[in-house]
C-alpha cells in the first residue's frame, strides 16, 4: 500500500488528467483546432556540467491537415555545481504557415532558469522564461512560467506526468495557458519517446481560439 503521501500526490495527477478531459468536453462553443506536435532533439555534453541541444519541430494545424509550423531550436544550459538549478540560453527559428499557405518567419531569443525537487519516486521541476520573439520589425516580450509533476512507476522506467504553464505579457495580461498530460518511456539506453496531450487556451483575444493538441517526441544524448 502507497503511504499516505504518496497516495495524495498520485491522486493530485489522476484528478489533473480528469481535469484535462472535462475542459476538452467544455471548450467548444469557443475556436477550436485539433493539431499534431512532433518534435526530435539532440543533446551533447560539452563540458562538465553543461550541454548542448538542438531541436526539430513540426507542428499540423486545421485538423491535423495542414501544415502550421517548422522549427529549429538551439540551447546552451548549465547547471550550478552540488544544485539541481539549471541557467540556459536559446535561439529559435521557425517558419510559419496560415490556412493559405502563405510563410512567415520568426526568430525567438530567450533565457531560462529551471530547478528540480525530489520527494521519493516524484519530481517537480519549475522553469521560468524570458523570451523575445518576432520578426525583422520589432520583436515581443514574454514571460512564461512551467510546472511539471511526474512519478516514476515502481520498477519501471515508466514516468507520466501532468504540466501547467502561463503565458504573461508585459502588458500583465496572461495571452495563453498551457495544460499537459503525458508520459516518457526509455526506448533504447539513450533514446527516450515522449507522448502527451495538451490543451492551450488563449486569453484576452478578439477571437480566442483553443488547441487540442497530440504530441510527440524523441530525445537522443550524443
Amino acid at each position: 500500500m502507497l503511504p499516505i503521501s504518496e497516495y495524495s500526490i498520485m491522486k493530485t495527477i489522476r484528478n489533473s488528467i480528469f481535469l484535462i478531459l472535462i475542459f476538452s468536453f467544455s471548450a467548444f462553443s469557443q475556436q477550436n483546432d485539433f493539431q499534431n506536435w512532433s518534435s526530435f532533439k539532440l543533446t551533447k555534453k560539452i563540458y562538465k556540467r553543461t550541454n548542448v541541444a538542438v531541436k526539430q519541430g513540426l507542428r499540423l494545424r486545421e485538423n491535423s491537415s495542414l501544415l502550421s509550423k517548422t522549427f529549429t531550436d538551439v540551447k546552451l544550459s548549465h547547471r550550478i555545481k552540488k544544485t539541481d538549478l539549471v541557467f540556459a540560453v536559446g535561439y529559435r527559428f521557425s517558419d510559419e504557415y496560415d490556412i493559405h499557405f502563405s510563410s512567415e518567419y520568426k526568430q525567438r531569443y530567450y533565457f531560462d532558469f529551471s530547478s528540480k525537487y525530489d520527494y521519493k519516486r516524484f519530481k517537480i521541476s519549475l522553469r521560468d522564461r524570458m523570451q523575445y520573439q518576432g520578426n525583422n520589425s520589432s520583436f515581443k516580450p514574454l514571460f512564461r512560467q512551467k510546472i511539471e509533476l511526474s512519478y516514476n512507476v515502481r520498477k519501471t522506467p515508466f514516468e507520466p506526468y501532468v504540466q501547467f504553464e502561463l503565458f504573461l505579457n508585459f502588458e500583465e495580461q496572461f495571452e495563453k495557458l498551457r495544460y499537459t498530460a503525458g508520459f516518457s518511456y526509455p526506448i533504447l539506453k539513450k533514446l527516450n519517446a515522449n507522448l502527451f496531450y495538451r490543451i492551450q487556451q488563449e486569453l484576452n483575444a478578439s477571437n480566442p481560439e483553443n488547441l487540442f493538441i497530440l504530441g510527440t517526441s524523441l530525445s537522443y544524448k550524443l
